[in-house]
């Protein structure tokens, strides 16, 4: 293969992937509640293509919950034991052993606090919809929880990106509701912001000292 063609073809691949970065990827959720069913629907694309998908109904969340019970009866004697085992070592010991943790994790505190307020910068609300149909034989705590969503309301309905109503019911108990939330993520910064965080020398330290907990 010629090399200038070679290379163009190797600076179109790493122009397409910083674009897929910058895009970055977006989550959809959509979860309605209607009669006692619950339904949701989960998605991530990339570029508008759809690579994970998943949807779901209320029975489908009591399956889940029903076939986690039974694992946890059969390991129920396995956890116990060691739960008691823990419990031998006491607080102390346990004190001692995640001590140097929590010192790298105070040093690096500030570190870690920048970077929390880094990733919001990656994270795009693209919409944000909620409308909560309410109704509780307790009138008062009808129109406590409603006035809380108004309040919340009040502060984000300020954007074209998010709506938030309530509809309080006073004639019948029921609780329905539609939420959707759409959010874009830039990988490209947050990818540039957790190498950023992996330079500070605090960081490499705690992660270190969490490789070495894991070791021993």
């Amino acid at each position: 293969m010629n090399f200038n063609l070679f290379l163009i073809i190797l600076i179109a691949l790493i122009i397409i992937f910083l674009i897929i970065l910058y895009n970055g990827i977006r989550l959809f959720l959509i979860a309605t509640k209607e009669k006692g069913i619950v339904k949701y629907e989960f998605k991530v694309t990339i570029l508008k293509i759809a690579i994970f998908t998943r949807k779901g109904t209320k029975e489908l969340i009591d399956i889940i919950k029903s076939e986690e019970e039974e694992d946890c009866e059969e390991t129920e004697d396995e956890s116990e034991s060691e739960e008691d085992e823990e419990d031998e070592k006491g607080l102390k010991e346990k004190y001692e052993e995640i001590k140097p943790i929590l010192k790298e994790l105070i040093k690096s505190k500030e570190e870690l606090k920048d970077f929390l307020n880094n990733i919001l910068k990656a994270i795009d609300i693209k919409k944000l919809e909620g409308n909560l149909i309410i109704g509780l034989s307790d009138h008062a705590t009808t129109v406590k929880i409603a006035s809380w969503i108004w309040s919340i309301g009040a502060i984000v309905n300020g954007s074209k990106s998010t709506q938030l109503i309530v509809e309080p019911r006073f004639d019948k108990v029921i609780t329905d509701f539609e939420g959707k939330v759409e959010l874009k993520i830039n990988i490209l910064i947050l990818l540039i912001y957790t190498l950023a965080l992996l330079t500070k020398e605090n960081i490499r330290e705690l992660i270190k000292e969490l490789y070495r907990q894991n070791k021993i």
